[in-house]
């Protein structure tokens, strides 16, 4: 493997092959429901979205969504992790995207977030967040998209909502697509321990962490939110 990647595949794959985890053995970029922009699009629709807004992608990972925003938009993007090597792939990334003078990736957790208040116009996650720091961070008026799973089946998004002190916009429960999702991936990842690319333990580990929490009646929801 060339030591420099000049191109975003080569720079991917680097990452992918010094990381042994299971949750990179057959996802790709996209290691969420969410993380593909087709269903992340479905958030944005009627946003206003431009040059001057302001974006934080919180638990980014390598940044797709933040880069893509960047990329399509010309919007100023921020990104926080605590995997300082995939902060390093987003920061490498942008630069091969030619993006990198709108793109800056920091190094924190997602409880406690290196910004002043009411800095961003939009936060978005299909990861962790905590609801406190992203109201904290958000102007008035600023939306926060989330696409994530929530393991009681009993919580409803009006509830998260008011929970979190935002006001509910949208929601889509996207369970049966995300649950798709997660049982065509533990097919790959059959596929790669059957041709001895993974251990049995990484594919056990795919299963009960991607696949069984849909099995236990958790949701996966699209919403995005407003602060007052």
């Amino acid at each position: 493997m060339n030591q420099s990647p000049n191109n975003k595949t080569q720079r991917l794959q680097q990452w992918f092959d010094a990381r042994p985890s299971w949750d990179h053995a057959s996802y790709g970029e996209f290691m969420h429901i969410g993380a593909n922009q087709t269903i992340f699009r479905i958030a944005l629709q009627y946003q206003e979205v431009n040059a001057d807004t302001k974006v934080l992608d919180t638990a980014c990972a390598v940044g797709g969504n933040a880069r893509w925003m960047a990329s399509l938009f010309g919007c100023e993007v921020y990104g926080n992790d605590i995997d300082e090597e995939a902060l390093e792939v987003a920061r490498d990334l942008a630069e091969i995207e030619n993006i990198s003078h709108l793109c800056t990736f920091v190094k924190a957790p997602v409880e406690k977030l290196p910004f002043k208040d009411n800095t961003f116009d939009m936060v978005m996650t299909t990861d962790m967040f905590d609801a406190t720091e992203v109201k904290r961070v958000l102007k008035s008026g600023g939306s926060f998209i989330i696409i994530s799973l929530f393991e009681d089946p009993k919580i409803t998004p009006l509830q998260l909502a008011g929970d979190w002190g935002l006001e509910l916009e949208v929601s889509l429960d996207v369970t049966d697509l995300a649950f798709a999702f997660n049982r065509a991936k533990e097919t790959e990842a059959r596929l790669l321990h059957e041709s001895e690319m993974i251990q049995a333990r990484d594919l056990i580990e795919i299963m009960n962490k991607s696949v069984a929490p849909y099995t236990r009646g958790s949701r996966h929801y699209i919403m995005r939110l407003r602060k007052n």
